[in-house]
């Protein structure tokens, strides 16, 4: 039988077996020599992805990728899961414009004329191609991205006024329709204008009477339906893709701890140190690689990972802004989004500072609100917890719109997480945030040989990002007499699919919630082909968390603990866990759950369940089966599992 090229070939998983079995094969190849690498890739999130992706969409080329944690387990999986342009971008790019041509004042943003014309390029730069990228991913990956309305309004205080918000958003618009002809899929103007309050709520029933809303306007936008297996299809598409004379490796939870360059005659190559940092006895700790390259998607870690050789520079070239986020549902919310399409729409108002995005979402047979915060300067990326005044912010951005049987209160939400986004920073030094245009950067570095930097790399343009910096390792390789790498072909690349696994795909409006064996297949399903490997991970940013969700008799939002206790064993099961494993593993997951939420209700639930403890045999998915109870989303039984005992 001919396997389908929509899919790998039959039996082909992604999952830790297979990094065990390629850490081994490293460690094969030098002991004989080792092969060279044409890049080494530095970071599983969304930056790396795309490098290895489109390297393995050029059919000749090798490339070998490592994180330190799991793919896309950081700043990638801690997004607004929007795949956009940018609006914002937009608006920023003509405001730059106007104060370049000094007719507009800015004290916030201190750049010379020539600097803000230079921003303002690159930000409508981004936002003209950004329009494609997101039509490519709809294209390429329809079951992980998607369409969603978005409706824009115009508050009193807002920054730009109502007909300068019409024209920007139509012209957002018309990018959307130029690059839809250019694909073949011709469209006219999506956008609906709402002149008054009283349009708005013909429109949007649920706004609220007094809300400041003075105008709106609506347009159509994409979004991920989730953000970390966006980011890790890519990586295992990649991967899929490798053959014996031109392996594509990825590697999770192996870090580089050091590289050097190495002269080897007329040519040379990077030696990189790595460091084996999951659990197993019979392989080494270390293995060294070979590579005529670097690529640096660390994100908010770029300069530290940079720095890992002999000739450290100790330049900071990143700044860092914050966007926290929180999710919140209960069962008016959930209905009334599942009866009304017309309710299922993404609110954006235009605040005097910061952007926020409040969008509906459907995930795990369950509709619940996203609020997203943006740009607020940050300082540490190894210490990254939502704050009280962010919860604070979102929870009234959000409830001063709608009216009062949409308000959500803090024991409605169920999941607030912080993520922060690395920005170029041009000088090395101190710059505001709101100085920095949101266009990547990708900076060669000397270090005997080239090292790639990739800074502010947007979820939306992740691919676009990764072909321009393969378009430079390709001319680094021809210039050293190498080879000559093949042309990329992601621009219209379907991505490889497990056969079977649209029976998981979050958004489905048939999600069987509730049903036990199905949350054990939808586990087994991650371990084996998502390279789930942390239960943390798996919960937190691949959404499991939300398998949990279920309302009380009040209808109130509600932690069923008896899922996550069921999430647990079957995680123990299929990983082979032993009880002190699993009390690890429940403990990280707590600690961070119980932190991010420490201004919500729900936290201290969590918080005080005691998990598996060390001391205990092995869970077992039997012992935790009369403890769940999420009958599609309605009540609650509070029993104790046996994993919990």
């Amino acid at each position: 039988m001919t396997q389908s090229p929509s899919h790998p070939p039959a039996g082909r998983t992604f999952a830790m077996p297979d990094v065990v079995r390629q850490f081994r094969e490293l460690v094969d190849e030098e002991s004989h020599g080792g092969r060279v690498h044409d890049t080494v890739v530095i970071g599983g999130g969304a930056a790396g992805a795309g490098v290895l992706r489109d390297i393995a969409s050029r059919g000749n080329g090798s490339a070998l990728l490592v994180d330190r944690g799991p793919f896309g387990g950081e700043t990638s999986s801690k997004t607004g899961k929007a795949i956009h342009p940018g609006i914002r971008y937009l608006r920023m790019g003509f405001h730059r414009l106007l104060l370049a041509a000094g007719l507009r004042r800015d004290p916030k943003i201190k750049q010379t004329p020539a600097q803000n014309l230079r921003s303002a390029w690159l930000d409508l730069k981004l936002v003209w191609y950004g329009t494609r990228e997101r039509k490519i991913l709809m294209d390429t990956t329809p079951d992980t991205v998607q369409e969603i309305p978005n409706v824009v309004f115009v508050l009193p205080d807002s920054p730009e006024k109502k007909w300068a918000v019409f024209f920007g958003i139509s012209l957002y618009d018309l990018f959307t329709a130029v690059w839809a002809w250019l694909g073949g899929s011709p469209r006219g103007s999506r956008v609906k204008l709402f002149f008054d309050k009283r349009a708005l709520h013909r429109e949007l029933p649920h706004l609220a009477a007094d809300s400041p809303a003075l105008a709106g306007i609506q347009y159509w936008d994409g979004k991920a339906s989730n953000d970390k297996s966006l980011v890790l299809k890519a990586i295992r598409d990649a991967y899929y893709r490798g053959t014996e004379a031109h392996p594509i490796r990825a590697l999770s939870f192996v870090e580089v701890e050091h590289y050097e360059w190495r002269r080897d005659g007329a040519r040379g190559y990077f030696l990189v140190t790595l460091l084996r940092r999951f659990d197993h006895d019979e392989l080494p700790e270390r293995v060294t690689v070979k590579a005529h390259t670097i690529a640096n998607g660390a994100g908010p870690w770029l300069d530290r990972v940079r720095d890992r050789t002999t000739r450290p520079d100790g330049r900071r070239s990143v700044v860092y802004s914050r966007g926290s986020h929180l999710e919140a549902t209960n069962r008016f919310i959930h209905e009334s989004l599942s009866a009304d399409p017309k309710l299922q729409v993404g609110l954006v108002p235009l605040n005097a500072e910061r952007q926020h995005y409040l969008r509906p979402f459907h995930q795990n047979g369950i509709w619940y609100v996203q609020c997203t915060t943006t740009d607020r300067p940050h300082e540490d990326p190894d210490l990254v917890v939502p704050m009280e005044d962010e919860v604070e912010e979102l929870l009234h951005s959000y409830n001063e719109l709608v009216d009062d049987r949409w308000k959500i209160t803090r024991s409605d939400v169920f999941h607030v997480f912080c993520g922060i986004r690395p920005l170029a920073a041009s000088d090395g030094g101190e710059i505001a945030v709101k100085d920095l245009t949101r266009m990547f950067r990708i900076t060669r570095h000397d270090r005997g040989g080239p090292v790639f930097d990739m800074v502010n790399i947007k979820l939306t343009e992740f691919r676009w990002a990764g072909r321009e910096v393969v378009e430079q390792i390709a001319a680094e390789l021809r210039r050293g007499g190498v080879k000559k790498l093949n042309p990329s072909t992601t621009h219209r690349l379907p991505f490889l699919t497990v056969e079977g696994e649209e029976r998981f795909a979050v958004h489905r409006a048939d999600h069987p919630r509730g049903d036990r064996e199905f949350l054990r297949e939808k586990v087994r399903h991650h371990v084996e082909h998502q390279l789930a490997y942390s239960y943390e991970d798996y919960l937190m940013n691949a959404g499991g968390i939300r398998d949990a969700v279920v309302f009380d008799e009040g209808g109130r939002c509600e932690i069923d603990l008896g899922v996550l206790d069921l999430v647990l064993a079957e995680m123990a099961a299929a990983l082979g866990w032993d009880a002190a494993r699993c009390a690890r593993e429940w403990d990280r997951f707590a600690e961070v759950y119980t932190r991010n939420m420490a201004h919500c209700d729900l936290g201290d639930r969590v918080g005080d369940h005691p998990g598996p403890r060390a001391e205990t045999s092995i869970v077992d998915t039997e012992d935790v089966e009369d403890a769940v109870d999420v009958r599609d989303v309605v009540g609650m039984q509070d029993a104790k599992s046996g994993a919990g005992d």
